[in-house]
């Protein structure tokens, strides 16, 4: 590792972005191979770098949860239910009524 490289990654540790700190190389060849201008590269790392921490947050809070096991839609046996709409409740997980204002 060169020293510009190594005081680089020590710049990112020091700052916690680690997400920025372990991807660095692969994102700036990815925004040169983009042709991404300085914005767009800064927008680059800084969306991978929030995108890592919000999946460490999730995790975090999962952990603390003490779930006693992770359970996903994915796993949901419908025919179980046969009530259940499965189209509908895929629908409703993605949450666009949120996004959209509609109520429940």
């Amino acid at each position: 590792m060169s020293p510009d490289r190594e005081a680089l990654a020590d710049m990112l540790t020091r700052l916690h972005l680690t997400a920025i700190r372990d991807q660095l190389d692969s994102l700036l060849d990815e925004a040169a191979k983009r042709e991404l201008s300085l914005r767009d590269a800064v927008s680059l790392l800084m969306t991978r770098e929030v995108g890592r921490r919000d999946e460490r947050r999730v995790e975090m809070a999962t952990k603390i949860a003490h779930f006693p096991t992770l359970r996903d839609l994915d796993g949901f046996d419908f025919s179980a239910q046969p009530s259940l709409d499965k189209k509908q409740v895929r629908e409703l997980a993605a949450c666009r009524w949120v996004a959209n204002g509609d109520a429940l």
